[in-house]
């Protein structure tokens, strides 16, 4: 799971560096500002009293990102609530899947969260990014479902990024890319795509001779996804 976040993040860097030189129309909107709620901000001004609270020593030690924010919701609309504003998840309704944890485990594996929010910002109170995730599962097979919303570069807290939001080539339904994992303990795809200006990751995961089983999960999950890409 940490290698696919990883692997997830430095796609996303990419498709908003516009490194690819055909770039398409839809592009991630900035995080509405003055929309977030006032949970959110007190949430991310208490994260930094903390963490200036620590000795100089302690920030040097510490493997604790500083403006770094977690939170669990039992519900999509939970967490829409306290962001401030909302963000499509066309799968929260289907009828087809049932609901699991953010990570697709059964519902009450780990004491994990149904959805799990992340973001992080600056001391000043910007919010640089925000990830929402949530799961499910259709059998045995795991769909996870995150959305990533981006705020203004010029204003992120890490001064050398240099992000656009300019997207690459799509493909004719407005995927951006798919990745595709076949190892002995699993089979995987992962589709990336654009809507309502939220960029979305789509993640499937099967047992290893399930690899038809997840691309048709995969295809009937996207279909749940608005047609336009805009």
């Amino acid at each position: 799971m940490r290698g696919r976040r990883v692997l997830a993040w430095l796609l996303c860097a990419a498709l908003l560096a516009g490194c690819q030189a055909d770039a398409g129309p839809a592009a991630v909107d900035p995080i509405p500002q003055e929309t977030l709620s006032l949970d959110l901000r007190e949430a991310l001004e208490e994260e930094w009293t903390s963490w200036n609270a620590l000795s100089e020593e302690e920030q040097v030690i510490s493997s604790h990102t500083p403006g770094w924010c977690q939170r669990g919701f039992e519900d999509w609309a939970a967490c829409e609530d306290f962001l401030g504003f909302s963000v499509p998840n066309p799968l929260e309704d289907c009828d087809w899947l049932e609901k699991g944890t953010y990570a697709a485990m059964p519902l009450g594996f780990l004491d994990a969260p149904r959805v799990d929010l992340q973001w992080d910002g600056t001391e000043e109170g910007y919010v640089d990014w925000i990830r929402a995730e949530a799961g499910y599962r259709a059998g045995e097979t795991r769909v996870m479902l995150s959305a990533l919303l981006y705020g203004d570069p010029s204003k992120a807290k890490h001064s050398d990024r240099d992000w656009t939001l300019d997207l690459g080539k799509q493909t004719a339904d407005g995927v951006l890319h798919v990745i595709s994992e076949n190892t002995e303990r699993y089979c995987s795809r992962t589709a990336y795509l654009i809507r309502d200006g939220v960029l979305y990751d789509v993640h499937i995961v099967g047992e290893p001779d399930g690899r038809t089983e997840v691309e048709e999960t995969l295809e009937r999950a996207l279909e749940t996804f608005p047609g336009d890409p805009a």
